[in-house]
């Protein structure tokens, strides 16, 4: 076995089984770091919490490991503003209500993490994979509030770009052809409409139904001339 590992815990396994079955899932929002109150750690299935935990980062990306579909890849970042410890072990934390459980542990190649009071500030991210028999009741969203990192940036990108539509406010090419098309058809109309009162203004009498002065002339000479008995 790998010096260093992860492994699922018990009361994580029976969470997930719980979710499954009351067809729920649970969330993973944290990655608990220890450090082994000074000393390295053996991961163990049993356990319910770290060694001696120092800090909790809200996880920043999950992802399906691309060679095995039920590994789970999670990442955290740690600013430069936290620290003063080394990290020994690491938690995964989450489950489903409020989650809080931890749901996976592993030890971690001792990585000393200063303060910049300490002459020497740096982020820190942690990448922990956990395997597991299904990822069905698992839910892969993070918080929109967790410290980002470089993956976490690109995978909201590639998700982001593959949409078919990520930006349903604005046209895209067919709707904004269809638009158009519409334009073009009502202008045509437009056009044909005014073509028609043009020659309609045009005509030497658009109306023959009602008196023009010509027509109101020889009503009026014909009535005289039926009045005198010409």
């Amino acid at each position: 076995m790998s010096k260093f590992f992860n492994v699922p815990t018990n009361g994580g396994l029976a969470e997930l089984a719980a979710a499954h079955a009351a067809k729920q899932t649970a969330r993973f929002t944290h990655l608990a770091l220890g450090d082994g109150a000074g000393a390295a750690t053996d991961p163990d299935a049993a356990q319910a919490g770290l060694v001696r935990e120092v800090y909790r980062a809200e996880i920043s990306s999950i992802t399906v490991h691309p060679d095995h579909p039920t590994w789970l890849v999670f990442e955290a970042a740690i600013p430069e503003n936290v620290g003063g410890w080394t990290v020994r072990e690491i938690g995964l934390i989450g489950g489903r209500a409020s989650g809080g459980m931890l749901m996976a542990v592993g030890n971690y190649p001792a990585t000393e993490k200063p303060l910049p009071v300490d002459g020497q500030g740096r982020a820190l991210v942690i990448y922990m994979i956990v395997a597991y028999a299904s990822v069905a009741a698992v839910d892969l969203t993070v918080s929109q509030y967790a410290y980002a990192t470089e993956r976490s940036v690109l995978n909201a990108i590639a998700a982001h770009e593959a949409k078919a539509d990520p930006h349903p406010i604005y046209l895209t090419k067919a709707e904004a052809d269809a638009f158009y098309d519409r334009i073009g058809l009502a202008a045509s109309a437009i056009e044909q409409d005014a073509a028609r009162l043009s020659s309609h203004v045009a005509h030497a009498d658009p109306h023959p139904q009602y008196m023009n002065s010509k027509r109101a002339a020889n009503s009026w000479a014909e009535h005289f001339f039926y009045a005198a008995g010409l």
